[in-house]
């Protein structure tokens, strides 16, 4: 086990296994069960409609409703009449879903037996449903695809200069790009410099999201996911410095702002407070100390390949052209409607500041000067 869990944490580039998911009961599970069991359920959805706009259809701009699950399955069929999707997404099992119901879930195949349930998410999402463009700055992302199928386009961490990267709207730990990739002519205008990868999960399969990948995810099918993500020490505590550098700059702004202008600069999970500020210090704080005590680790030992025999998996490089990526479903081609909407933010102070306060050059120095020995 330990051999997959170093496979998975030196790899550099998307790792996808096969056939993982055979002793999982709700990989088991038809459009008909999954009904079953969520029939006396409301969930609480984001809504979008397919537009083809410049800006991404950020989630603070995505109606929030509550559906039944025959209604995301009723938005797929439909999609080509209404052109929209509900998407029931990052919902930690255990909190918005019953835990018993997916006891079967377990990561230990992967190296991680203390993982199950409790530190996954369940994505269930009509066609249509997808994530803007962005890349997580914790951590690893394991992805196991349930039920339906799901395209992702991933991009390495260096091609973040061609993607347009702000922290607007603000989440913790995540980055987003402004370009909408649910708009194929948008896709076309980027630098053909930016390389890529392009991956559609089927049943069964699990995806392997290395360290600060972008990507963009959407559902092809009425599809449902599971994911869990995996703690880096090496990588983490450094994040975490940045991240609460980064929560400090979001907290000043935010407090010298209206109500309705906070609202705009973060997404609707982020809440600001009056004790924003004084906390993101202190965590500021507890990450130098963390930092500055840990111990020197060494590098994992190179895995075995042939202890990896056992397993189906393919590894990505990226070398596909973004700019060239086919986004050939049927409801790209028909669906997409030319949208008046435009970024409401870009001229305004605030937006403009809290961007260039929250930049990697700013931050990446202001970590530098902190924890540099005196």
């Amino acid at each position: 086990m330990n051999n997959i869990k170093n496979f998975i944490e030196s790899s550099q580039v998307p790792i996808v296994f096969n056939n993982m998911l055979d002793d999982w009961d709700p990989f088991k599970w038809n459009l008909d069960k999954w009904n079953s069991i969520f029939e006396h359920q409301s969930l609480d959805c984001r809504k979008g409609k397919i537009t083809c706009t410049k800006e991404p259809l950020w989630e603070n701009k995505c109606l929030h409703e509550n559906h039944s699950f025959s209604e995301i399955i009723k938005m797929s069929n439909d999609i080509e009449n209404s052109g929209q999707w509900l998407y029931f997404d990052y919902k930690y099992i255990g909190e918005k879903v019953d835990e018993k119901i997916f006891k079967s879930i377990s990561w230990k195949k992967f190296g991680y037996e203390n993982l199950g349930p409790k530190d996954s998410t369940l994505w269930i999402g009509s066609i249509g449903a997808h994530t803007p463009c962005h890349q997580d700055l914790y951590g690893i992302n394991l992805v196991a695809q349930v039920h339906g199928k799901k395209r992702w386009i991933l991009m390495p961490p260096e091609m973040g200069k061609y993607l347009k990267p702000s922290r607007i709207p603000y989440e913790e730990s995540s980055c987003y790009s402004k370009i909408n990739f649910s708009c194929p002519d948008n896709i076309q205008d980027i630098d053909d410099a930016c390389r890529c990868v392009t991956v559609v999960l089927s049943p069964g399969d699990v995806l392997i999201v290395p360290h600060k990948w972008w990507h963009y995810v959407e559902n092809l099918t009425t599809a449902v996911s599971i994911n869990t993500w995996i703690q880096i020490p090496k990588y983490d505590n450094m994040a975490r410095l940045s991240e609460s550098l980064v929560r400090f700059m979001v907290s000043s702004i935010c407090s010298g702002v209206s109500k309705n202008i906070q609202s705009r600069l973060l997404n609707p999970n982020e809440a600001f407070s009056s004790s924003m500020t004084a906390e993101s210090i202190n965590f500021i704080d507890q990450s130098i100390k963390i930092i500055k005590t840990e111990e020197d680790t060494t590098d994992s030992e190179e895995p075995d390949s042939t202890s990896l025999i056992k397993y189906q998996y393919k590894t990505y490089e990226p070398d596909q052209c973004l700019s060239k990526v086919e986004f050939d479903t049927k409801y790209h081609r028909h669906n997409h409607t030319i949208s008046s909407l435009k970024p409401d933010l870009n001229t305004d102070i605030s937006y403009r500041l809290l961007d260039s306060l929250c930049s990697d050059t700013v931050i990446n120095q202001i970590v530098n000067s902190l924890i540099k020995e005196d």
